[in-house]
C-alpha cells in the first residue's frame, strides 16, 4: 500500500506570518507575472498588486515597457489608484502634481524654483521588468536572478508551450474574481482532478481522461490530455465555430495543454484559444484571480467574432473550482486540521509542495 504523502499544514494556508515570509522569500524576491503586453497600450500604465506591493507598469511614447513603486518621490503619496489604466502619457501626483514621463524621469514640480530641487536624482524607483513571449514579469528584488535562469527553474511547464506562438496572440475578453482562498489551494486545485467528475460534470464531458481521477493522460508523454471525439475547445459542446490557432497540428488542435507558471500563473491552451491565469495574493485567505481570454489577432478582427461559447464555459468551470477552494479554505481554518494527506493521483500537488517549500527554504512555518 501506497505510504499518504502530508499536505501543507493549516498555519501555511492560513497564518498570516507565513503570508509575510512568502512576500519576502517568494513574491518579492523572483519574477511575478504581471499582466499581458498587449493590453498595455503607448503612452498607457497599469497598476499591478504583487502580493501586497503596488507596482506601475508602464508602456512609454518609445514603446519600451518599465515598472516602478507605485510612490511619489516627493513626499510618498500612492501615484495610481488600484487596477486603473491612463492614456495621460504621463504620471501626474494626485497629491502635488508632481509629474513624472512614462520612463519614470521626474519632469514637473508646480510652484517650485527650477533649482528647489534636482529632478534628475528624483526619478520614479524603478522595478526589474522581462517579457516573454507577450508576457510581462516584474521582480522586485534589488538583484533578480536573470529570468532565463528563472525561468528553467519555475518556468519549464510554461516553455514546453512556445510552439503555441503564444506572442503572437491578443487578448480579447479579461475576468476577474476575487477569492476568498489561500493562493496555494488554488494552485494545488488545478494540479488534480479526484475532484473532476463531482464538481466538473461539464468538464468531463469534454475531457474524458478527467473521469479517471488523473489530471494528465499517462498514456501521453507530451503532458497533455485528448478532447472528446473531434473537440477542439472548452465549450459546451467541445467544439467551436472560431478557427484553430495559427499552425497547430492535428494532435495539439485536438489537445487541451494546462501549466502552471510559479508562483502565480496558469497557461491553458486548446485548439481555439489560450487562457492565462493570474494568481494576486492579497492575504492568506484571499486572492485576486485574473483571467486573460486570447486569440489570433485574425480571429479578433473578424466582424463575426464571439468567444462568448468559451468564455462561458471556462467562467463556469473557473466558478466551480472557486467555490471548493473556498470551502477548503474553511476546513483548513479549523483548530483540528493539522495535515491532510495526497493520493498517487496528487502527484502534481505532491510536486508542487516540493517547490513551495523549497523556495521558501523552510517549512513555512
Amino acid at each position: 500500500m501506497a505510504t499518504a504523502v502530508p499536505t501543507l499544514t493549516g498555519p501555511e494556508y492560513c497564518a498570516p506570518e507565513v503570508f509575510d515570509l512568502e512576500r519576502r522569500r517568494i513574491f518579492h524576491t523572483g519574477w511575478f507575472m504581471a499582466l499581458r503586453a498587449d493590453t498595455l497600450a503607448t503612452g498607457n500604465r497599469r497598476v499591478v498588486d504583487v502580493a501586497g506591493e503596488s507596482i506601475l507598469v508602464a508602456r512609454d511614447l518609445d514603446g519600451t515597457v518599465h515598472a516602478y513603486a507605485n510612490v511619489c518621490r516627493h513626499r510618498g503619496a500612492r501615484l495610481c489608484d488600484d487596477d486603473s489604466d491612463s492614456t495621460q502619457g504621463s504620471l501626474m501626483c494626485p497629491y502635488h502634481a508632481w509629474t513624472y514621463a512614462l520612463d519614470g524621469r521626474l519632469i514637473a514640480t508646480p510652484l517650485l524654483e527650477a533649482d528647489d530641487v534636482d529632478k534628475a536624482s528624483l526619478s520614479l524607483w524603478s522595478v526589474a521588468v522581462a517579457q516573454w513571449e507577450g508576457f510581462v514579469f516584474v521582480s522586485l528584488a534589488q538583484e533578480p536572478m536573470p529570468f532565463d535562469d528563472w525561468m528553467q527553474l519555475h518556468g519549464q511547464e510554461l516553455l514546453t508551450l512556445e510552439r503555441y506562438g503564444l506572442g503572437a496572440l491578443r487578448v480579447a475578453v479579461t475576468t476577474r474574481a476575487e477569492v476568498r482562498a489561500n493562493w496555494k489551494i488554488i494552485v494545488e486545485n488545478y494540479q488534480e482532478c479526484l475532484h473532476c467528475s463531482r464538481v466538473h460534470p461539464e468538464l468531463v464531458e469534454i475531457v474524458p481522461v478527467y473521469r479517471t481521477g488523473w489530471v494528465y493522460d499517462p498514456e501521453r508523454p507530451d503532458g497533455g490530455v485528448t478532447l472528446r471525439n473531434r473537440a477542439n475547445s472548452f465549450s459546451f459542446t467541445g467544439t467551436s465555430r472560431l478557427p484553430v490557432l495559427p499552425g497547430l497540428d492535428e494532435s495539439d488542435a485536438a489537445s487541451y495543454f494546462g501549466c502552471t507558471m510559479f508562483p502565480n500563473a496558469f497557461v491553458d491552451v486548446t485548439g481555439t484559444s489560450a487562457i492565462v491565469t493570474t494568481m494576486h495574493p492579497r492575504g492568506p485567505d484571499h486572492t485576486t484571480v485574473i483571467t486573460e481570454y486570447m486569440f489570433a489577432p485574425t480571429t479578433i478582427a473578424d466582424p463575426d467574432f464571439d468567444p462568448s461559447e468559451i468564455v462561458e464555459f471556462s467562467e463556469l468551470v473557473a466558478g466551480q473550482d472557486f467555490d471548493v477552494c473556498e470551502r477548503v479554505q474553511r476546513g483548513v481554518s479549523s483548530s483540528r486540521f493539522t495535515t491532510g494527506v495526497l493520493t498517487p493521483k496528487d502527484d502534481l500537488v505532491i510536486a508542487f509542495v516540493d517547490h513551495y517549500r523549497a523556495a521558501m527554504g523552510a517549512a513555512g512555518t
